[in-house]
């Protein structure tokens, strides 16, 4: 079981303006350490100003001179267990491509410091795309060995 934090941020918008905030807090306390740079490449909000409410993305930045980014994705949650995943994405804006790294999960506590750990080997630690992959493969190995499915763990004593 994990410790989810915002349940209701799709049916209530101060809840997901919260969520913003989150990950800017924690986006901003990551970043500006190393004086790194950065702006949403991604529309957050409607022409009108108002805001989407679909999680995706929560949150995104691009460092700035660069065309490295990261794009949060937040789920509703639908299980009491730890939901995340990663991947590398390109995505061409303007001309210009920009290679992604994009972070889908149920936000919890655990989900939250796996994504702080793919940030900083993607932005702080600059890891190559193939680096980054073989990491998000063992940061998965290990979320699956920390955090089994309870399905696994009730048929195991079962048995």
């Amino acid at each position: 079981m994990v410790t989810h934090i915002y349940k209701n941020f799709l049916l209530d918008e101060n809840q997901y303006k919260q969520c913003i905030d989150f990950w800017k807090t924690i986006i901003y306390t990551l970043l500006s350490v190393e004086n790194i740079r950065f702006s949403e490449y991604l529309a957050s909000s409607k022409a009108t100003g108002e805001l989407y409410l679909d999680g995706n993305p929560i949150y995104n930045f691009r460092i700035n001179n660069s065309n490295r980014a990261v794009r949060i994705i937040q789920e509703e949650i639908e299980t009491e267990e730890l939901e995340f995943s990663a991947w590398i994405n390109q995505l061409n804006i303007n001309n210009e491509t920009i290679t992604e790294l994009v972070i889908s999960l149920e936000l919890s506590h655990e989900s939250t410091l796996l994504a702080i750990e793919l940030i900083n080997a993607w932005i702080l630690n600059e890891f190559s795309e193939e680096k980054m992959e073989r990491f998000i493969n063992k940061i998965f190995t290990l979320k699956n060995t920390i955090f089994p499915i309870e399905n696994q763990n009730l048929e195991a004593n079962i048995a």
